[in-house]
């Protein structure tokens, strides 16, 4: 359906775009260029979507012998694209026992992880020094913490990969120490691995912590504190942008039909409103008055309809648009903030689920309104 919205909307924007630059239609000519590289950007992106991983693709499992890991130019720019598109499906990597050094060495830790590409990059970023052996379980090309929550970061995972290779894990002492990352652990039944002769050691959050957790054996960790400062409040600003400028560009359909069919002026500034609400929200979050992240999203939208009086008095807005303009405000600001819900560190997953209950219909119910304000507005002026 994603892929489907953005071949039909991304043509969509490149034949308007193509009306008002080259054949004088007016309704488009004044945002002609923005309109085709949006078109663009979109038919770019579905054809990224041709490449990347489908959801429970069977992964060839003959090989039983270890693979080096090295990472070139092309795993970073997936890593980027994994990170723009960090809310989908995007780049996997093959299940199976891995290495970072110069040859494969048993006595090496071997550390557990997912098979969604960002996460072994970033491991293998931080372990490599150590020539340190990797155990890729298959866990649907979906992050640790999330995977684990799903039921794909599991026992079962891990046994299959531990059967594949058998002898090649053991020690020299015949001993098979795992050493699994803490956010797993909602998925893996310790007791089950004790019980099948594997030792669990319970690693570090944080990937950047592994270096001094692995260079002072025995390995111990007393961290349980989940943090979610500047660096990852911007490492979910761009994917979120993203995410929200998809749905506003699935509005722009809308809106571009009222006005080829209608003669309604589009009010083009909703995408702006809508770029900077996806960026104050994530950047700002603990910085915005309210507990819930919904009362954050309606309180970012008073400091967004704020900005508005200047530009009334200098008639860079219209008196005729503020009604319009202040309920998409908030409507997009408590999407924002519902939205964030499953974009941030720092949820409650009960909570979350009576909160959304809660305010979903009076965001719905801001949406119509914004839309009939539009409506009303086109009509009368």
């Amino acid at each position: 359906m994603n892929y489907l919205f953005l071949i039909l909307g991304g043509s969509g924007f490149i034949i308007a775009g193509g009306a008002g630059k080259w054949y004088g239609y007016t309704g488009t000519a004044s945002v002609a260029g923005w309109l085709m590289a949006a078109g663009t950007i979109m038919l770019i992106l579905a054809l990224l979507r041709t490449t990347y991983y489908r959801s429970d693709t069977p992964w060839p499992g003959d090989s039983t012998e270890p693979r080096a890991l090295r990472l070139k130019l092309l795993h970073y720019i997936k890593a980027l694209i994994c990170w723009f598109d960090g809310y989908k499906r995007t780049y996997a990597v093959a299940p199976g026992l891995y290495y970072t050094g110069d040859r494969y060495d048993p006595e090496k830790p071997l550390l557990v992880t997912s098979n969604y590409l960002l996460t072994v990059l970033v491991l293998v970023r931080r372990v490599r020094v150590f020539n340190a052996r990797l155990l890729v379980i298959d866990t649907d090309g979906i992050n640790v913490w999330c995977s684990a929550s799903k039921g794909r970061f599991s026992n079962l995972e891990i046994f299959r990969q531990l059967v594949r290779y058998q002898e090649l894990l053991l020690s020299k002492d015949r001993r098979l120490t795992l050493i699994l990352p803490k956010f797993s652990l909602s998925g893996v039944d310790l007791m089950m691995l004790r019980q099948a002769y594997v030792r669990p050691v319970i690693g570090p959050l944080y990937a950047k912590d592994l270096p001094e957790y692995l260079a002072n054996p025995p390995y111990r960790d007393n961290n349980d504190i989940v943090h979610f400062g500047f660096q990852s409040r911007l490492f979910t600003w761009l994917p979120g942008l993203g995410q929200f400028l998809g749905y506003c560009l699935a509005l722009f359909l809308v809106l571009l039909g009222l006005q080829i069919f209608f003669g309604f002026a589009v009010p083009w500034n909703i995408l702006a409103i809508t770029a900077l609400v996806a960026t104050m929200y994530p950047l700002l979050f603990p910085y915005i008055p309210g507990d819930r992240f919904a009362a954050k999203g309606l309180w970012l939208g008073v400091f967004i309809s704020l900005l508005l009086v200047p530009g009334v008095f200098v008639n860079a807005v219209q008196w005729a648009d503020i009604p319009m303009t202040v309920l998409f405000i908030f409507a997009t600001g408590l999407f924002s903030g519902l939205a964030y819900t499953g974009n941030s560190a720092v949820s409650n997953y009960s909570a979350v689920r009576k909160e959304i209950a809660r305010f979903l219909p009076a965001n719905v119910l801001l949406y119509v309104a914004a839309l009939i304000a539009f409506i009303v507005t086109a009509v009368y002026s």
